[in-house]
């Protein structure tokens, strides 16, 4: 690999420059929308080179798929180590009223809407989420002694979750009824199902 001109140099600096890339990327998406994402931004956010956006993503949608595995891949470890806790109920709820992950959750929702690969990894992405909110919330309810038929772990999961995404999804537009009243139903929800 040339080590002179607009190439990359040091394999040290290849790793800098696409981390970079990545995380300018992810940041300009939040902040502006994924539309807003252009190679020229995306290179000016990173310090570098706009060629070099494409000397490490052939095409724009290599570069948000890299985005989103980067990103999910750090929510799946953070989340798999938060569920395994005293009181997963509780911290199923916290992971997913994270306001912070709105932003580019609603951009890639919307990207996956125009682009198949993306869609695909996104789709992909969600069903591993699912598959260990449901066994956290198994084996607490298991704990807990509440009924499985009654209480489904994969419903209880998806209740709770897709309410607090919805939440910070409304809040992100200023939506705020019935936001407090909710918020405590879904406490009391968690209370009766965590047990005495």
């Amino acid at each position: 690999m040339p080590t002179t001109g607009s190439g990359p140099g040091s394999s040290n600096d290849r790793g800098e420059a696409r981390q970079r890339l990545i995380e300018a990327t992810a940041k300009i998406m939040r902040e502006d929308g994924y539309a807003a994402a252009t190679s020229r931004k995306v290179a000016a956010e990173a310090g570098v080179k706009q060629a070099l956006v494409y000397y490490y993503f052939p095409t724009m949608d290599d570069l948000y798929l890299e985005v989103l595995r980067s990103g999910a891949e750090a929510s799946l470890a953070h989340m798999r180590a938060a569920l395994t806790d005293d009181d997963p109920l509780r911290t199923l709820w916290l992971i997913n009223s994270d306001l912070r992950m709105t932003g580019l959750n609603t951009e890639f929702m919307a990207l996956a809407n125009h682009r198949k690969a993306i869609r695909a990894e996104l789709k992909a992405y969600a069903e591993r989420v699912r598959d260990i909110e449901t066994a956290a919330v198994t084996v607490a309810l298991r704990a807990n002694g509440v009924d499985l038929d009654r209480h489904p772990p994969v419903a209880v999961s998806m209740l709770i979750a897709q309410i607090a995404r919805s939440l910070c999804n409304e809040s992100a537009v200023g939506v705020t009824l019935g936001h407090a009243e909710m918020r405590a139903y879904v406490q009391r929800l968690i209370d009766t199902l965590s047990g005495p």
